[in-house]
């Protein structure tokens, strides 16, 4: 059974990911909060602190396993006139969704073989010029262009999948309505996207959905 590892499984899409793949693959679910999926192992993980991402990979370390596929997913977003998003929110949008990832990935080299496959699920925000989620997009952008410079670097598949606006409790953090929310992509889009790169079926390096 391949083994793959997925972050922020406790909410949202990833969460749904998790619990459509667990009994076909070994999976290896990280967050700060356990989702109480049966099947799974479960790492807890604050991504945005250092020391948590160093006893993530000492226990990955211990199992003596190698990854088939790494679904990266950490992301916040706080959506709002530009001078009205505070430093702390910014900062939080920027650790978790850009620093973290790139960290991660780095720390995760170890556990990759030449057939390992690295998906990004991103936003569709990391390629238009939108209202009200200046900081959120600048963190997606940045995201987007290490994704693309490491696709040229390792010699592993690299995906980015750009969904649009997902149906889940995503946006409750925004004080307005950032103009690309109606323009809506399934969750289960995203799974048969997942599954068909898995299965080899999928070979593009960019999909939005």
């Amino acid at each position: 059974m391949q083994n793959i590892l997925i972050t922020w499984v406790s909410s949202w899409i990833w969460k749904y990911l998790t619990e459509k793949l667990h009994s076909e693959y070994n999976i290896f679910g990280i967050s700060r909060t356990d989702p109480k999926i049966k099947g799974i192992n479960f790492i807890a993980c604050d991504l945005t602190k250092p020391n948590d991402i160093k006893n993530l990979i000492s226990k990955l370390s211990l199992s003596k396993i190698s990854l088939d596929a790494i679904i990266f997913n950490a992301g916040v977003g706080y959506f709002d006139k530009f001078d009205k998003v505070t430093d702390k929110e910014y900062m939080n949008m920027i650790h978790l969704n850009l620093y973290s990832n790139i960290i991660l990935t780095k720390q995760l080299i170890p556990f990759f073989t030449p057939k390992s496959k690295l998906i990004y699920i991103w936003s569709i925000a990391s390629k238009k010029f939108m209202k009200y989620g200046a900081w959120y997009q600048a963190s997606k952008f940045g995201l987007r262009g290490f994704v693309w410079a490491l696709r040229n670097e390792i010699k592993q598949k690299v995906f980015l999948i750009n969904p649009q606006y997902v149906d889940t409790n995503f946006f409750t953090q925004m004080r307005i309505e950032p103009e690309w929310k109606y323009n809506e992509t399934k969750v289960q889009e995203i799974l048969i996207t997942v599954q068909n790169i898995f299965s080899s079926k999928e070979i593009r390096f960019e999909i939005d959905l």
